[in-house]
């Protein structure tokens, strides 16, 4: 009966054991192929949907458009995000300051992030370009799995910020980096903790193209009206 149950105990372990050394493993295949894409990393072109979740009302709004980033230097990130559709608008972040371009009401926001920069690249760490030492000092990463996100195998990565300001404003987020070009496929951004989310899907991804600086930059018609809004 003893010799039985040892043998019982020891069948028990090992099967178990893989699962803990394959989870590991397919984290840091994650981690070697952002890595190696950080290093060659400089600019993105890609179409772009998002889907802006409210769960209270069980709501969504979707977005969708092209994103151009150009990151030449590290936490010197240039992007362009331009929504087209019924309620079309343009983003552009450069340096210190966010603006929107809203086409329909002919009005520019402009908003300086200056104070808030810190909090501004943590979230552009989850986007493009950020290695894995990076995202380990300002998230705890957990693997999630492997899944198929468009027709493309990806690592589901799980993320969990360490600040307690981006955590006010960011319960969670998670990444499906593609398995070919180590860049994210999806992304999911949990915001309340009543499970409103932003979900965001790219496709047609370009992977260093030649962005010129004009390319990146807010050009709304003569005459909008711009405004300053306070954050």
């Amino acid at each position: 009966m003893h010799g039985g149950l040892s043998m019982a105990l020891a069948l028990g372990i090992l099967l178990q054991v893989p699962s803990a050394p394959l989870a590991a493993q397919s984290l840091n295949e994650v981690y070697t192929r952002m890595d190696k894409t950080a290093q060659q990393f400089k600019s993105i072109a890609a179409d772009i949907r998002r889907d802006i979740h409210t769960a209270v009302i069980n709501d969504d709004t979707i977005e969708s458009g092209t994103i151009k980033v150009k990151r030449e230097k590290a936490r010197e990130t240039r992007m362009l995000i331009d929504f087209i559709g019924p309620d079309a608008k343009t983003i552009s972040l450069d340096g210190s300051m966010v603006s929107i371009y809203y086409s329909k009401i002919k009005t520019v926001q402009i908003y300086d992030v200056g104070a808030k920069r810190s909090l501004v690249d943590q979230f552009l760490l989850l986007g493009f370009g950020a290695s894995s030492t990076e995202l380990a000092e300002a998230y705890e990463v957990s693997w999630v799995g492997a899944e198929k996100i468009g027709g493309q195998q990806t690592g589901h990565i799980e993320l969990i910020p360490k600040s307690k300001d981006v955590l006010q404003r960011l319960k969670k987020a998670e990444l499906w980096i593609s398995d070919s070009s180590g860049l994210p496929a999806q992304q999911r951004f949990v915001t309340s903790a009543s499970g409103d989310f932003t979900l965001v899907t790219y496709t047609n991804m370009k992977f260093n193209p030649s962005l010129q600086d004009n390319s990146l930059k807010l050009s709304p018609p003569r005459g909008v009206q711009v405004q300053h809004p306070q954050l």
